[in-house]
């Protein structure tokens, strides 16, 4: 029962925002709030688990892409900085937002996840740097611009922008830190311009 309320509570999610109702999620779910309630006693309880089993997926997924030998370096960077909580993968700019806002202890699940995730990428980024793979950078300042973007988008409901999902956003993000924003030499024309 608990994970066919987790599935449609994520299609809730997906549809409405974090800001759905358990009524709406019961309709969804063909129970009774009484039964819903039974299963999972607060809103936030509900979300919690959600954010748990994300994270559970996330870091499986974390393990996958370090360990995969098919993937190179620049390929295991991408990867790695795109990963979000995979039960939140497709939501807009909106639900995080949303979830920032109204459910703080979650979002610090989310926070603190994120946190972990650097050390990866620290070892990734010396590996690279030592395999002639990645310029060596300032790892704080990568830090900084991700984390300051990423809360960028997140906090700024502007227009069209909190239609845009999270991994579209950290894909556009992450080719920009990857690859800059000057073309490769050979498209610049001959002075190098």
């Amino acid at each position: 029962m608990q994970e066919r309320i987790l599935q449609c509570a994520q299609q809730e999610i997906e549809t409405r925002g974090i800001r759905f109702t358990m009524a709406d999620l019961a309709r969804r779910a063909g129970i009774s709030t009484k039964t819903l309630y039974a299963s999972f006693p607060s809103k936030e309880e509900l979300i919690t688990r959600l954010i748990a089993d994300s994270i559970e997926e996330l870091k499986a997924s974390e393990d996958r892409i370090l360990h995969d030998p098919h993937l190179d370096l620049p390929e295991k960077m991408r990867e790695l900085l795109a990963l979000v909580p995979s039960g939140f993968a497709r939501t807009d700019l909106r639900v995080w937002y949303e979830l920032k806002r109204y459910y703080p202890a979650q979002w610090k699940m989310v926070e603190e996840v994120f946190q972990e995730e650097w050390e990866h990428v620290r070892v990734l980024l010396e590996q690279g740097v030592e395999a002639g793979v990645f310029r060596p950078v300032q790892l704080p300042i990568l830090i900084l611009m991700y984390t300051g973007a990423l809360e960028q988008l997140i906090d700024q409901q502007l227009s069209g922008w909190h239609q845009m999902t999270i991994g579209e956003a950290l894909d556009a993000m992450i080719d920009i830190l990857l690859g800059g924003v000057l073309a490769a030499p050979a498209t610049r024309g001959e002075t190098g311009k």
